[in-house]
Order: structure tokens, then sequence, then C-alpha cells
């Protein structure tokens, strides 16, 4: 069962070993498991192990195992992207079946996908033609034809697919409801999960990210590192033909204490692009949890090194929760920057975007 289980969600590789034995490749996978959910990292079936693996939850791995040694797995990384990320300004999705246990099943997921355009700039009207939807939702049981059968009642609860894919899948064996309690899953907390899912982000190892792949009770309102990863994936862009230019920039807690913009030249130039902060307001005792990062985040789509990873702030060697370069030069048609802090309930900071360019031909 725990070889299974661990297999299915990615940390484990097939091997030689008897299935009943905890072997070293069935203990290091354990260790990747309990250091992705922050747990005592032991290599053993622990009590905390085997209750956190015994809640229901989504049911997309948490990373594939080539990837094992990569972003996500040597730290906690707080968000990790997957898929590429929608082109289009209004993402438009499709009601195929819906469930019995509700009739505002619709409107549990609209919620979802409102919580996310309200962080992003993306709107989601729904559509009654399948054909013009970039997102197709529905409930199924068991084999529904997806290579990823449903296990029944418990256990995984719904899954997506990476953009741009587009298919998100709820499990109809569960008892859905529109809050937490008699024995109802919650169905707008896993909506907003697996919209995410479906909009590019992975799952996140903070239990109070929205990204958590388990579920355990209500959880509507996304977490600071669902803001980041979102709003990284989907930042705000800006037209802009001057020479000289800066934007500004809010990382508020009223903001999700992230602020990304997107400068687009129009055409590819040589320029010089920097952050700067301009303000920090402390506003609790500045220790050494609190920290600030304005950054070039992106070039032409690219994240530009230099970088420094570590930690739960800032990840794995390579992760978009990095901190990338804080100055870059060199030709390109878009920069995008990205002001943010670490716990926002401390600590808020002001700052911009700012590009030279420093000529227009070649």
């Amino acid at each position: 069962m725990t070889g299974r289980f661990l297999r299915r969600f990615g940390y484990l590789k097939r091997h030689g070993c008897r299935a009943d034995l905890l072997c070293s490749h069935v203990s290091l996978a354990l260790r990747r498991f309990q250091a992705f959910y922050r747990l005592e990292e032991t290599g053993t079936l622990t009590l905390e192990t085997l209750k956190l693996m015994s809640k229901p939850r989504c049911g997309l791995p948490d990373l594939e195992p080539e990837e094992i040694g990569g972003p996500g797995i040597e730290d906690s990384d707080p968000f990790v992207f997957g898929g590429t990320p929608w082109g289009q300004q209004q993402i438009q999705w499709f009601m195929g079946s819906g469930t019995s246990d509700l009739n505002s099943e619709v409107g549990a997921i609209q919620a979802g996908l409102d919580t996310w355009a309200g962080l992003i700039p993306r709107s989601f009207p729904p559509t009654g033609t399948s054909s013009a939807a970039q997102l197709q939702v529905s409930f199924a049981t068991g084999d529904h034809g997806d290579g990823f059968p449903f296990d029944g009642s418990g256990d995984i609860l719904a899954h997506a697919f990476y953009p741009q894919d587009g298919r998100i899948h709820f499990d109809d064996a569960e008892s859905w409801g529109l809050s937490d309690g008699g024995g109802k899953t919650d169905l707008q907390t896993v909506a907003l999960h697996e919209t995410g899912h479906a909009l590019g982000l992975r799952h996140s190892g903070n239990e109070d990210a929205v990204m958590y792949a388990f579920y355990d009770g209500e959880r509507r309102t996304p977490h600071e590192v669902d803001i980041k990863g979102m709003r990284s994936r989907y930042p705000v862009v800006v037209q802009s033909s001057d020479s000289v230019m800066a934007v500004s920039m809010w990382a508020l807690e009223s903001s999700g204490g992230c602020d990304v913009v997107t400068v687009d030249l129009g055409r590819s130039m040589s320029l010089l692009a920097w952050g700067q902060v301009t303000m920090i307001d402390s506003r609790s005792d500045f220790d050494r949890d609190n920290a600030w990062a304005v950054e070039v985040f992106m070039v032409d789509g690219d994240r530009p090194g230099p970088y420094i990873f570590g930690g739960r702030h800032w990840g794995s060697d390579g992760a978009p929760s990095n901190v990338y370069t804080g100055a870059w030069t060199g030709r390109a048609r878009t920069v995008t920057f990205r002001l943010s802090v670490a716990h926002m309930q401390d600590l808020e900071a002001f700052g911009t975007g700012n590009i030279i360019v420093l000529g227009q031909g070649g």
C-alpha cells in the first residue's frame, strides 16, 4: 500500500524489491514525501505520515518520477509551475455532466474561478458550447476515459490537467456540498484547487495554501504563496513605447504580498532593466523570517540568472519561487518585474520596475 501510494504520486520509481518490504527505495521516497509536506524526515512510516496519507486528496501527482531531485524535492517549494499558461484574457469554461448531490454546482465552480480572477488579469465566463470552452468541467465515476480512474468514495476527490489541456474532473462518488460538514465535501474548496491546476500551478507543501493536495475542510482563501505563484504565471501587462519608463509595484497585505508586471515594448530592443524598492513598512517587529525581493523575473518569457534559492521561502534550484536577478541588460521585447514580501502580515513594500532603452536598431 505505501509503495503504491508513493508511486502514484510521483515519489517512487519502479524497483525490484518485494512490494511488502520497507527497502531503501521506499525509505528514500518516504523522506521525499515527508520533505515535500514538511513532516519529520525519518524515511519510515510514522504516525503523522500515515495520517496524512490517509486523508482525501487531489489525484494529481505531486511530481513526476523523472523529476526526482529537481524543483519541489530538494526543498519544499512554495509553488511550482505546470504546463503552458493560457494566452487568452477570457478563458471560457463548459459544464458537462453535473452531480445529483447539488443543483448549484455551477455556482460553486464559478466562485472558485472568480477567486483566481480577482488576482490576475483573466476572466472566466461560462459557455453553453463545449467547443468554445478552454476548460471542460465534469463529474464522473470510476474509469471515465482519461487514464486516471476514480476510486469510489474517499481518497481521490478530483483531478485536473495542466494547461493547455483544460479538463477538470470531480469524482461523483463523493458526497458534495456547498460547505464542509455532515459528511459533505465542500465543492468550492476543491474547485478552487483544481482550477488552480488547470491554470498552471502544481501542488504546494504549505498546508495553508489552496494548492495543498490534501483536503481538510473549507479552504477558500488563497495563501500568499498561491497568490505569488498565480501572479507570476499571469502578470499584468503594460504596453510602452517610451525609451525611459518606470512601473509602480505594491506588495501589500491587501493585495497578497506580491505584484508582478510585464512591460511589453512592442519589439526587441537593447535595454537596461532593474527593480528598486522605494519604501518598506514593517508592520510588526522585523525578524529573520521577514524578507522582501524585487526582481527581473522574466525576460521574453525566460527566467534569467543569476538567482538565489533554498529554504521554504525561495525553494529548490530552478524553481519559480527563487529570487532572480535584480538587474538585467541585453536585447528583449518583454521584461517582467516582481516585487514580493515574505509574511505579508509583518511587512509591506513599495517599488518600481525600471527600463532604459539603449538602442532600437538591429
